[in-house]
């Protein structure tokens, strides 16, 4: 059974891995900000939340965005 996933403040390279679980921290960081810079819509949203290109910690509202866009991981 699939554990239920949570909207809540998170590492970014926490949700990364989530996204892309069988590849490195760095790498899957490296993937979901791809993603992100290539959804303009989903991009432009999280900057009207005050993210950055290197933000460390999501806020639940970013991680809402994010998922709304991708789907849960």
């Amino acid at each position: 059974m699939k554990e239920e996933f949570e909207i809540r403040t998170m590492g970014f390279g926490e949700l990364a891995q989530m996204y892309n679980p069988t590849i490195g921290k760095g790498s899957a960081s490296n993937t979901l900000r791809k993603w992100i810079l290539l959804n303009k819509d989903l991009h432009n949203a999280l900057k009207q939340t005050g993210y950055k290109k290197y933000i460390k910690v999501l806020t639940p509202k970013q991680v809402q965005l994010i998922v709304e866009a991708l789907g849960e991981p």
